[in-house]
């Protein structure tokens, strides 16, 4: 006797779109959260995610197809929904005229929009975001097909949708394990066990816990809310002021990122700093401590014109990052039973409506038109005697992580 055809384990931000898609379509499907969905305890929390479709990787790279469609895919979800999750503000994307990487940006920009008008010169980006600090080596790319995401909003949006189509939900239930039968699937929580034909995972960072043998590894993340100087206020609070995203190379801070709050004139703020990894998730790792907004404090300063440098509100959450910041997405194992959609390393919320059609073809159909070969989650594996070994070859583990 099944319990259903397919178990998702985590609801976040892709576990949410893949239980929905797959509703959608009549498939069976029963959804488990260990915490409550949305909740703080995850990467979506934080009021809302950029959406920037512009590829920070050259022309010809796997992911273009995915990051096409993301828009288009958000605002259907939207649509069928009914809902108000998206924020189609654009996003600011800024950097140095000298990083060969943001030039790669740049030149994306100008063969999507057919010319330079979205590429902004340290000038340029001084008369039209006077907000932003610009070096004098700026340059600036405005994505103007972008823009942000309610996340929790999404979250909710996304399971509620699903349940409405059919699937069930079970909150504050640990999955602890799963067997993996010729015809079935059963997936242990502590009071009982369920019986599925197929299992999709998508716990976030929690894969570190059911999976600890993949090359992923559990990582802070820090965002805070900042409000302008008395005379900035009326600045801040209008509503040509983007979403934005920045890249400062040979710095403590390599990117940062963030948006106006939902509740203007504040802004919100997110970064790419050495707030820790770790093995195991205890309660701690939600605590803001004074140190862990140290570098969003310095961008505060540093970054904007007339924003104050001490958070109104901040929170710390987890994310989930593998050494090579590919996410692993696909059949794992021999089975065909088991398919992983998590280690999205900062970018799953952007790209979770479609993860979560790729997530309902593989399902419903063993295959999707997408190209995910990039994805696989038995990459590391599959050509090496085990993962160790692949450390050792390529020493990515040390030389991706040090820039931390």
């Amino acid at each position: 006797m099944f319990d259903a055809q397919v178990a998702v384990i985590g609801l976040g931000a892709n576990g949410a779109q893949a239980m929905y898609q797959m509703a959608k379509r009549g498939i069976k499907v029963i959804g488990f959260e260990q915490h409550w969905t949305p909740n703080e305890r995850s990467g979506h929390a934080g009021e809302h995610r950029l959406l920037h479709p512009l590829p920070f990787t050259p022309q010809g790279s796997a992911d273009h197809e995915i990051l096409e469609n993301i828009m288009p895919a958000w605002k259907k979800f939207q649509k069928e929904t009914k809902s108000n999750c998206l924020i189609e503000s654009g996003v600011l994307c800024f950097g140095s005229a000298t990083d060969d990487e943001f030039q790669v940006v740049a030149e994306n920009a100008r063969i999507r929009d057919g010319h330079d008008r979205n590429v902004l010169d340290a000038e340029a980006m001084r008369k039209k975001y006077p907000l932003f600090n610009t070096k004098d080596d700026g340059l600036g790319v405005f994505d103007e097909q972008g823009g942000a995401v309610r996340s929790e909003m999404a979250v909710t949006t996304a399971v509620n949708g699903a349940i409405k189509n059919g699937a069930q939900i079970v909150t504050g239930t640990k999955v602890h394990g799963w067997a993996i039968d010729p015809d079935k699937v059963r997936v242990f929580t502590r009071d009982k066990e369920y019986v599925v034909e197929k299992l999709v995972v998508t716990p976030g960072a929690y894969i570190a816990e059911l999976l600890p043998h993949l090359p992923i590894r559990v990582r802070r993340l820090v965002m805070g809310w900042f409000a302008p100087e008395p005379e900035y206020m009326e600045a801040y609070s209008s509503p040509d002021f983007p979403a934005f995203h920045g890249s400062i190379p040979h710095r403590r801070g390599e990117m940062i990122y963030g948006a106006p709050s939902l509740d203007r004139p504040y802004v919100k703020i997110g970064g790419d700093f050495n707030w820790g990894l770790v093995d195991e998730i205890d309660q701690t790792d939600f605590k803001v401590l004074p140190e862990d907004l140290d570098g969003i404090r310095m961008m505060a300063s540093e970054r904007f014109v007339g924003l104050q440098n001490a958070p109104i509100r901040s929170v710390k959450l987890v994310d989930g990052w593998t050494v090579d910041y590919e996410a692993l997405v696909g059949n794992y194992g021999p089975s065909g039973r088991v398919i992983l959609a998590t280690g999205f390393s900062g970018y799953g919320f952007m790209v979770s409506p479609v993860m979560g059609e790729i997530v309902a073809d593989l399902v419903e159909k063993e295959s999707t038109s997408y190209n995910i070969d990039h994805l696989n989650p038995n990459r590391f594996t599959d050509n090496h005697n085990n993962l160790y070994d692949w450390y050792a070859e390529t020493g990515s583990w040390n030389r991706k992580w040090a820039k931390l």
